[in-house]
């Protein structure tokens, strides 16, 4: 039961949403979220559960927490699939795209910045700061 919740307007969305989840929506949730959710709940209701994309996602999550349990404290950032950043380093400009998997970098999904940083620059860096997402701390 696919259905085109982009095209309700934002009051059935809402009145959508309550009757699918027993609930209110938070008056704060944005339209994206109560589309994304909506489709999710009424996957799961049919009895498919996640799609195939964000298990991938969420067995990646999974595996970094796996590797370091304050992944998620230290991660305040968070990059939607689809952006991109942007470095020059060494008058070489360097072109990175954020996926639901990793990070894209000449053709190569990464999983994370750091190792993006350690190829281009041969040392090892914080990912998050060498493409100035964050602040080295003083």
């Amino acid at each position: 039961m696919k259905t085109d919740f982009k095209s309700l307007p934002l009051k059935e969305l809402r009145a959508r949403w309550a009757t699918v989840w027993g609930r209110e929506p938070h008056a704060r949730i944005g339209r994206t979220m109560l589309e994304k959710s909506l489709e999710y709940k009424i996957r799961e209701q049919e009895g498919q559960g996640l799609t195939p994309e964000q298990q991938a996602r969420l067995d990646q999550l999974i595996r970094n927490y796996k590797r370091n349990p304050t992944c998620f404290e230290e991660r305040n950032n968070t990059l939607k699939p689809g952006t991109r950043l942007v470095r020059t380093h060494n008058g070489k400009k360097h072109s990175i795209l954020v996926k639901t998997d990793g990070f894209e970098y000449q053709g190569r999904v990464y999983s994370s910045l750091s190792k993006i940083a350690n190829d281009i620059t041969g040392k090892r860096w914080n990912g998050w700061v060498f493409f100035g997402l964050k602040k080295v701390g003083k």
